[in-house]
């Protein structure tokens, strides 16, 4: 056998027209790095069509998560205001009840001898009364000494600071001194509704033994339930008062709930780590709401200049990232696709905006339907060259 030698420059060069004829082939085979390929017949079966991007002015929104809540100044828990006993209970859980209505009625042992203590004080009173202005007329004539009238005056004083004090407590019983006589002494206390609003939870039942602070039934006015927002340090400088939010429930994201915001945290809520701003609702959409339920949230934020949109099928999703298809060139019926990272502004009506990290070409040329096609295409590309 023999063999044939070659220079090493001439295996260099034929090492050269190996390579070149490589990339001559796949040139005419139509493949280039980066690029994802489809043929006439894949464009065809999978419906993959292009254009132009469209030019709309598109709401830009922040999409948020929250809560529902109701304030504090807007719940109420009602006490007993003195030992005794609960005789009566007039509300029931979930029950509606207006502001100054009956909830209970609760007997006090040593109310009679409160109020009997005040009848007799202001009786005194009229007693002390006479006596000190008869003992200053006799002193007016020199008839008694000086030390009786001081006396008399002194016992009025401490009858009137006793009854002062006896009409203070009554009052805080909920009792009218004013009008009260031996015919219309009280031996129970009425407690009342403080606030309109639904009963909670009821702690106590007829006949129960309570002490002076006591909860009785808790009281929530639903009216004023609210969304809080946890909106994070990044967002914080583009939400303000005044804005408006959208918000659905996962057991109804197909109703939809407005509310605006109307005031916003001066400090980080350390478990969310996020500022709390809070929206009031303005139509529950005929939702049963509840405090205490997640939310998502779409706060809109300025009206946005017009921009680059297309359908929202149009963006292919990668785990963080976003991405659109670009049509690079079209040869003897395929055609050839570069994906270009994005970041969405908005949606509204199908149609997502969206911004490039450098600008598209003047006549960019977009997939518009069959991009997750196109992109996946792409993914058995990357893996077949990988194998």
């Amino acid at each position: 056998m023999k063999y044939i030698i070659l220079p090493l420059a001439a295996l260099m060069t034929f090492a050269a027209c190996k390579n070149k004829t490589a990339e001559t082939t796949t040139e005419e085979h139509g493949t280039h790095s980066g690029m994802i390929h489809l043929s006439a017949d894949q464009i065809k079966r999978s419906g993959v069509a292009w254009s132009a991007a469209e030019q709309k002015a598109i709401n830009a929104v922040l999409p948020l998560t929250g809560e529902l809540r109701i304030q504090p100044e807007n719940k109420a828990m009602v006490s007993a205001p003195a030992d005794g006993f609960i005789t009566s209970l007039h509300v029931r859980l979930n029950e509606s009840v207006k502001k100054g209505a009956v909830i209970a009625t609760l007997r006090k042992t040593d109310l009679l001898d409160l109020q009997q203590s005040y009848l007799e004080t202001r009786d005194r009173i009229t007693f002390l009364q006479s006596e000190y202005t008869r003992y200053n007329a006799l002193r007016a004539d020199d008839a008694t000494a000086a030390k009786n009238v001081q006396k008399a005056q002194s016992e009025l004083k401490a009858a009137i600071t006793t009854g002062e004090m006896l009409a203070a407590k009554l009052k805080l019983y909920g009792i009218d001194t004013q009008n009260l006589t031996t015919a219309n002494v009280r031996t129970e206390l009425t407690i009342v509704a403080p606030l309109s609003g639904v009963v909670t939870d009821v702690h106590l039942s007829s006949g129960a033994a309570v002490q002076a602070g006591a909860p009785i039934c808790e009281m929530a006015d639903f009216t004023a339930l609210h969304a809080d927002l946890f909106v994070f340090e990044k967002d914080m400088l583009k939400v303000k008062p005044g804005q408006k939010v959208d918000i659905s429930f996962p057991g109804a994201p197909d109703k939809k709930v407005t509310a605006s915001l109307f005031s916003i945290d001066r400090t980080l809520d350390p478990e969310k780590n996020a500022v709390r701003a809070h929206a009031r609702i303005e139509n529950n959409a005929g939702l049963n709401l509840v405090d205490g339920a997640y939310c998502d949230a779409r706060l809109s934020l300025e009206t946005a200049a017009p921009t680059p949109v297309v359908p929202a099928d149009a963006i292919v999703r990668e785990g963080l990232e976003e991405f659109i298809v670009l049509l690079d060139h079209e040869q003897d019926g395929d055609a050839f696709f570069k994906p270009v990272k994005v970041q969405t502004l908005g949606s509204e009506n199908g149609f997502t905006a969206f911004r490039t990290e450098t600008p598209l070409p003047a006549q960019a040329i977009i997939v518009q339907k069959g991009a997750y096609f196109v992109w996946s295409q792409g993914k058995v590309e990357e893996f077949g060259e990988e194998h």
